[in-house]
């Protein structure tokens, strides 16, 4: 078995861990109210400071063979290095994440906000193009057309069109452009800090950003309210966040930065039978056929050879 089958096998296995965040989320909901910005610290400073912890070895073996075995560990962090953790950082976790979460808070159905945040494969589309010089088939752009009927659908979650939903869908839609375009600035630099290690430091660095807005906003970081539902926050940190991301970068060192969103159109119908199975979240033929459609458009991508 070679590294692509394990890269990919990875990349199911973040995505599924990831397919249960929103129902996390749900059922810390259900017990305290935790804000978006101290959530969006919880996870992702001590999801930081484990995969920094975890890849620093094999960070520092790349950076040896990439500048000769007796190179020097005090340049093992330049400035540029700091600017892209920070970069990736504000983008991939302190923005991004910020509007996943108030997305979840605003959605009826935790399978909903997981269906349109998959929209982030789209934008990796045009993004991809720019930033990782991958080609913009003909094949990808039906792949977002269709992808785009499938999300549309879901503007029907509560039986009818209401602003409430629209302004879910594109607080959703900001948070899946603002991932996307991470997923192509990892895609472009892994190969230099390695996957667990690049995604340590872009975690430690969004948190700290996330940090003092959490206090500005929500005068701290509601400790009271954290561990009202402590066991359900330590799954979100350790197995939706540390696990979820470890897998999914690995699996993203392997793939192009297209067919790794891509893959998160699996994310919506695993999303959509665990928030079945543990919440008893219904769907209607609305949101049934959006989900069908965008698988569709995941089977259409992954079928092509050079996407």
């Amino acid at each position: 078995m070679n590294k692509s089958f394990f890269c990919g096998l990875s990349l199911f296995i973040g995505i599924a861990l990831f397919s249960t965040v929103e129902i996390a989320g749900k059922v810390i909901a259900s017990h305290a109210t935790v804000s978006p910005l101290p959530m969006v610290f919880a996870r992702f400073f001590v999801t930081g400071i484990l995969l920094s912890l975890i890849g620093l070895l094999g960070y520092i073996k790349r950076y040896r063979q990439q500048n000769g075995n007796d190179a020097s560990l005090l340049k093992l962090l330049t400035a540029k290095d700091i600017g892209v953790f920070l970069l990736n950082g504000f983008l991939g976790i302190f923005a991004a994440l910020y509007l996943f979460h108030l997305g979840i808070d605003m959605f009826e159905n935790a399978s909903s906000s997981a269906v349109v945040f998959s929209a982030n494969a789209l934008f990796t589309c045009v993004l991809a193009k720019f930033i990782n010089k991958e080609e913009l088939t003909s094949r990808k752009i039906l792949a977002v057309i269709i992808g785009l009927i499938g999300i549309s659908c879901f503007i029907f979650e509560k039986g009818k069109p209401t602003l409430s939903t629209l302004w879910a869908i594109l607080t959703m839609c900001g948070a899946a452009m603002l991932f996307a375009t991470s997923v192509c600035i990892t895609k472009r630099v892994v190969h230099k800090y390695g996957p667990v290690f690049f995604m340590g430091m872009s975690s430690l660095f969004g948190s700290l950003i996330t940090l003092p807005s959490a206090f500005i906003v929500n005068g701290g970081l509601q400790l009271d309210a954290i561990f009202q539902a402590l066991p359900s926050m330590c799954y979100m940190v350790v197995v939706g966040t540390m696990l979820g991301y470890l897998f999914y970068y690995y699996g993203l060192s392997g793939v192009s930065a297209f067919k790794a969103s891509m893959a998160f159109f699996m994310k919506p119908g695993l999303a959509c039978i665990f928030a079945w199975l543990y919440l008893g979240n219904k769907m209607n033929i609305w949101t049934i056929s959006g989900t069908i459609i965008i698988f569709l458009a995941m089977l259409l991508t992954l079928n092509s050879k050079k996407a």
